[in-house]
């Protein structure tokens, strides 16, 4: 019965995800990324070029990306607020259900641990004594200290205490660090060795403990809850999500910056946008996460072309992000029954926007005068305030136009 439940719901999934995929993957968003892609691998060879054998920090990096790696991937339960009533009686045979989970999250961890194996290796091969074909014991011994780690989420979901979900979360962090240093300093093989012990400990804990625990089944569909939340929080940047249960921040500190909006009938909707930037995580949060990569890329970045690129790209990337800000108020009654041109939208959105790009341009200008020189950081600056422009006014009102037609269907 329960393996029957998980192949319905993933199959479900699956095609819930697939569906929403094609407007994640459109072509500007594949076009940016792989002209970003190509930006971070032509400065990490660059980087590669100018260090040797000398350089201390290649194994510590190593030591710090691993440990991060053995994090990516949640367990996906695929479970509903209803199980905690429906699913209770079935209890004994939820492990089957969460061993199937395990294997079908696997896949994303996996992935992420081999690409970000084949990334660091030419660091490692340049500045310790690694060759290429080490990479594969790298691959085992992540893949193993992930199944470890997802035991450890398993093993979570019985606990009811949380000081005790964190110390058997530190207890896995640690072992994790000690066995990146025992592979990085001191041998490929007492790594593997290592992890294989850790995985037994885990296993045999878990079978002697684990049965004399009940799930709690509310912590559980919170989890899973939070997870889908954050999957639905990426995808609504690019359509709409119905699902989606935004939360919001009072921020009275930013009030200050609302008060600059004078109180008037025509800059209703600048009023309402701006409040929803301020006060909505999803907005505030994408613009400075990605105003703040592209700071620092640009800091690092000597070169004005590959500045330039890296910069353009990062304030195309946030003005496609913020579009979604357009449609926040079209599910409230009171914004379609209050007697306000519905032209303040467009004009609004035209405004904010500008004054959001303006403000990124003006940061990864103040950014690039550290690696460039004068004229060439006031070319980056000059070319971004352009782009802002461009993009606003003549950018804008067509893809939401494309937007609210892919809406109506």
């Amino acid at each position: 019965m329960m393996n029957s439940i998980w192949k319905k719901r993933v199959s479900h999934h699956q095609k819930k995800m697939l569906r929403y995929l094609k407007y994640v993957l459109n072509d500007h968003f594949v076009i940016v990324c792989l002209f970003l892609l190509g930006a971070l691998g032509y400065s990490y060879s660059e980087f590669l070029k100018t260090i040797s054998t000398d350089f201390m920090y290649g194994r510590m990096i190593a030591v710090i990306l691993f440990t991060g790696l053995l994090f990516i991937g949640k367990l996906a339960t695929l479970l509903q607020p209803a199980d905690a009533v429906f699913l209770l009686p079935k209890e004994k045979s939820l492990k089957d259900y969460l061993s199937l989970a395990k294997w079908h999250s696997f896949l994303l961890p996996a992935s992420v641990i081999i690409l970000g194996v084949g990334v660091l290796m030419p660091l490692l091969v340049a500045t310790a004594s690694f060759a290429f074909t080490d990479m594969l014991y790298f691959v085992v011994y992540l893949l193993i200290m992930k199944d470890c780690e997802f035991k450890v989420q398993h093993f979570e979901f019985k606990l009811a205490s949380t000081a005790k979900r964190k110390e058997i979360r530190f207890a896995f962090l640690l072992s994790a660090l000690i066995g990146n240093f025992v592979m990085l300093y001191f041998s490929l093989l007492a790594g593997i060795f290592f992890a294989v012990i850790v995985y037994v400990i885990w296993h045999q804990y878990e079978k002697r403990f684990l049965p004399a625990h009940s799930y709690q089944w509310q912590a559980m569909i919170n989890a899973e809850m939070g997870r889908m939340q954050r999957i639905f929080q990426f995808i609504n940047l690019f359509t709409d999500i119905p699902v989606l249960k935004t939360t919001v921040k009072r921020r009275q500190y930013l009030d200050g910056l609302l008060k600059r909006i004078k109180i008037e009938h025509q800059r209703t909707f600048l009023y309402l946008y701006s409040r929803a930037f301020l006060r909505g995580t999803e907005y505030s949060g994408l613009f400075v996460r990605l105003s703040l990569l592209a700071i620092v890329l640009v800091l690092f970045v000597e070169s004005f072309v590959l500045s330039l690129l890296l910069a353009l790209l990062f304030l195309y990337l946030t003005g496609f992000q913020l579009l979604p800000l357009y449609f926040h108020f079209d599910n409230m009654a009171m914004s379609v029954l209050y007697p306000v041109d519905q032209k303040q939208k467009i004009k609004a959105m035209k405004e904010i926007l500008l004054i959001l790009l303006l403000t990124e341009s003006c940061g990864i200008g103040l950014a690039s005068l550290h690696a460039l020189p004068l004229m060439a950081s006031l070319s980056v600056f000059f070319s971004l305030v352009l782009f802002s422009v461009l993009f606003s006014h003549f950018y804008l009102p067509d893809r939401i136009k494309k937007m609210e037609k892919t809406r109506r269907y």
